[in-house]
């Protein structure tokens, strides 16, 4: 079984060098970013992708590091690493790939997946570590939402981390930075406490919201993040780690863009 799924993939997968993506603006009717990849130091990222349409569709995934530069990712049952990594899927065909954790250092950042096509899907981070194994799933997420929200959970020994990205390229002039405001409010609507500060193009952030807000701790409540420059998008999600070091995903909420 292992040895025809390898040959499977090598027959769909197709390793390409970096290119430029196409500037999306606006996509209606598909989710296009991993807000967080992680793999190495007993991380794995595995993503699962569907083709939904009625025809052969293919999408390229592009990997970024944190700091908004190419990254060339390992997949397992593939022998070279690639930044960027192309798909091509039948009717109904769908796909896992997953991240081969061969660097014993946890390396974090993002995905992005263009397509022309109706490619959609999901990720699964996995935590394998001494005495531990857990699991959590998160789908897409828009490449251009302007006010989210992310609830957060910060009592008795819980802490919730939040992974968030700009996907907005660089344009040739003017700025795509983000303008990023974040707000905690109390579970009655009590704002906890707020701060702003900036996110460039094609870069990610990821942090506890204890470590990087300790007013947060020993609080429950819903996270709003705002991009208020109006210069470009985010995406995000969010991981609720539990006492035992057992995690669970966190899906954000937001209005269509449209609506703004």
């Amino acid at each position: 079984m292992g040895k025809f799924c390898a040959v499977m993939l090598l027959g769909c997968l197709h390793l390409l060098g970096q290119a430029d993506r196409t500037e999306k603006v606006y996509q209606t009717q598909w989710d296009n970013v991993l807000p967080q990849v992680a793999d190495g130091g007993g991380w794995t990222t595995r993503i699962w992708l569907v083709n939904m349409g009625n025809s052969q569709a293919t999408c390229k995934l592009y990997f970024y590091k944190a700091d908004g530069s190419a990254w060339n990712v390992s997949l397992k049952g593939q022998g070279q690493a690639s930044s960027v990594w192309t798909i091509s899927l039948p009717v109904g065909g769908s796909m896992f790939i997953e991240t081969a954790r061969l660097d014993p250092h946890t390396t974090e950042g993002w995905a992005y997946m263009e397509t022309t096509n109706w490619i959609s899907g999901m990720a699964s981070f996995i935590a394998d570590w001494s005495g531990m194994y857990a699991e959590g799933v998160v789908p897409f997420a828009p490449e251009n939402d302007v006010k989210l929200f992310i609830p957060f959970d910060n009592r008795n020994g819980y802490v919730t981390s939040v992974a968030l990205v700009n996907p907005y390229m660089p344009p040739a002039q003017g700025s795509r930075t983000a303008t990023v405001r974040v707000r905690f409010l109390d579970t009655d609507g009590t704002l906890i406490l707020a701060d702003t500060f900036q996110l460039g193009p094609l870069k990610h952030t990821a942090f506890g919201t204890t470590d990087r807000y300790p007013a947060t701790l020993g609080r429950n409540g819903v996270m709003e993040i705002t991009e208020t420059s109006g210069n470009a998008g985010l995406s995000a999600l969010g991981l609720l780690f539990s006492p035992r070091g057992t995690f669970t995903s966190i899906h954000s909420v937001s209005i269509d863009p449209h609506y703004f």
